[in-house]
């Protein structure tokens, strides 16, 4: 009997640490600008499991990082945040880099002051990354980045294009387009 108890209580924990132990991946994503260059990126995404035994459950963003490893372009600095990064580009006409990011979370969007549109846009001022009012005219605009990275088995060494479209039917309308109004605020 103690033997089984032991076993349970083995058992408990290492399934409470499954659904909230933090996890972390890195990989290396090919990214299509809208000139239709392919640019490489190397990401990291690190994520706390929520939730509770046997019910819902999900992970947190704690950090996100992209920097751009291969570009025709000068290269921008290292970007890191909470937030999703889901479209990259260089703008020409202005020459600047720009990045738009999402959240997941009920408690972002109420921090951010509970906006209709679930994107944060930020552009390459001064040699850093700063957030800037989201451009009207990125609504509609495809979105170029992975949204939803596999923690449990990892990623490949290079995520190439044709896997990540492949990938694309998994995920939602929000993470596939820049949306003026959020279609699924769940909040």
């Amino acid at each position: 009997m103690k033997k089984l108890m032991s076993f349970v209580l083995v058992l408990s924990a290492l399934l409470a640490s499954a659904c909230s132990g933090t996890k972390k991946t890195d990989w290396k994503e090919e990214v299509q600008l809208a000139d239709g260059s392919v640019i490489v990126v190397q990401r990291s995404a690190q994520a706390k499991g929520f939730g509770e035994m046997g019910g819902p459950s999900g992970l947190r963003d704690l950090k996100e990082s992209l920097q751009v490893v291969s570009s025709p372009y000068p290269m921008p600095p290292s970007w890191n945040d909470i937030y999703a990064p889901i479209l990259l580009d260089y703008d020409v006409s202005k020459k600047e880099w720009f990045l738009v990011a999402t959240f997941y979370m009920c408690e972002d969007w109420r921090r951010l002051g509970r906006p209709k549109s679930p994107y944060l846009e930020y552009r390459v001022r001064n040699g850093e990354w700063a957030r800037v009012s989201l451009d009207p005219k990125l609504f509609e605009r495809d979105t170029n980045l992975l949204t939803g990275p596999n923690f449990i088995d990892g990623e490949p060494e290079v995520l190439r294009l044709p896997e990540k479209q492949k990938r694309r039917g998994n995920v939602a309308e929000d993470f596939k387009k820049i949306r003026s109004v959020s279609t699924d605020n769940h909040c």
